[in-house]
């Protein structure tokens, strides 16, 4: 591992390896001397991205058949190396992982243009050789490793739009490892080793920890600017306050609330059990009933009124009943338990903005 400037970063492997890519230079099935990381602007945009990996590559005058990789993230701060080894068997991983573009799969807008900012890249050396099964058994063990590190660290993603993998192993051998799945020796290494990388180079990038409950709520497609839109849509207009004044004074109440940590544990707690509700996973309750929102499931309302009354006593609550049933903007196209966290929010915020006045 080396770094031939401050922009990008040089994983270099004992000799040519065959390896399984999904990287922007050398994609496919393919046989690669190394991989070149190379760190470009967070709006970096180009309809030919692998000519600008081969132009890096010439103008810091590396040698052999390499594969490229970009992110935006910051190499020097991010890049993240594991190795462990059992019996002779050796997994080298080297990661950059940035996150502010983590999504669900699924959940992206057809047709949009993947952006490079908040990749995550993963290289990960085997020293046995692998069969071609092998290596995309491998690939399948990296993406359940980065996948369960992001959801260990809080996020709501298994990855982001432009991740990218790369598996190698010597050229050649009698034996080769065929199997590389979580349950076999090679498989718990790569697994360990992904997931350890991966977390480590997120937290050096600072994009993981304790978030609050905007954060949460933005990565279900929850923004403030909605929540205020829907705020003013049941706005009764106060001879003492404008419709702009009222917007301010919600968004910067919501934004001083985000530090109080039981309204955080309530709306958190909401928000898994719609994860929890979508899945099938509430005792007693399938997915398909679940997103019917029955009539006889009353927890979320319960916490929607626990949420308002924290936030203004009787009159959020009075207010809450308003927005849950009315569900203007936004909160008409959310969940069981969401669209209470909304309507509870705006209601017992918009309570506390006329009551303080």
């Amino acid at each position: 591992m080396s770094f031939p400037d401050e922009k990008s970063v040089l994983v270099t492997f004992p000799s040519e390896c065959r390896a399984i890519s999904s990287a922007v230079l050398e994609p496919g099935i393919t046989k690669i001397d190394g991989v070149l990381i190379l760190q470009v602007p967070v709006d970096y945009s180009s309809d030919a991205p692998e000519e600008d990996l081969r132009r890096a590559v010439e103008t810091l005058k590396l040698k052999g058949r390499l594969a490229g990789l970009m992110t935006a993230a910051n190499v020097g701060k991010v890049f993240t190396v594991k190795r462990l080894s059992s019996d002779g068997l050796v997994v080298t991983v080297a990661v950059t992982a940035g996150t502010s573009n983590a999504l669900v799969a699924g959940e992206a807008v057809a047709g949009d243009a993947p952006r490079v900012a908040g990749t995550i890249n993963v290289v990960v050396f085997v020293n046995k050789a692998l069969t071609d099964g092998g290596l995309v058994n491998a690939v399948i063990t990296v993406t359940e490793a980065k996948c369960l590190a992001l959801r260990v660290l809080g996020f709501n993603a298994g990855g982001t739009s432009t991740d990218a993998v790369i598996v190698a192993c010597p050229d050649g051998g009698e034996e080769k490892l065929r199997y590389t799945g979580p349950a076999t020796r090679v498989g718990a290494l790569i697994s360990r080793a992904v997931r350890d990388a991966v977390t480590e180079s997120i937290l050096k990038a600072r994009e993981a920890g304790s978030r609050n409950f905007l954060d949460w709520l933005r990565e279900r497609g929850v923004t403030l600017e909605d929540m205020a839109e829907a705020a003013l849509a049941l706005h009764a207009p106060h001879s003492e306050m404008s419709a702009e004044e009222v917007e301010r004074r919600f968004i910067e109440e919501v934004k001083r609330l985000t530090c109080d940590v039981n309204l955080n544990a309530l709306i958190s707690s909401a928000i898994h059990l719609e994860e929890l509700g979508l899945s099938g996973r509430i005792h007693g309750l399938s997915a398909d009933e679940f997103k019917g929102d029955p009539v006889h499931l009353l927890a979320d309302e319960i916490i929607g009124m626990a949420i308002a009354e924290y936030i203004a006593g009787t009159r959020g609550v009075f207010n809450y009943v308003r927005y849950d049933r009315e569900k203007p903007g936004v909160i008409s196209s959310l969940g069981p338990f969401l669209d209470d966290v909304a309507a509870s929010l705006i209601g017992g915020v918009m309570s506390k903005v006329y009551s303080e006045r």
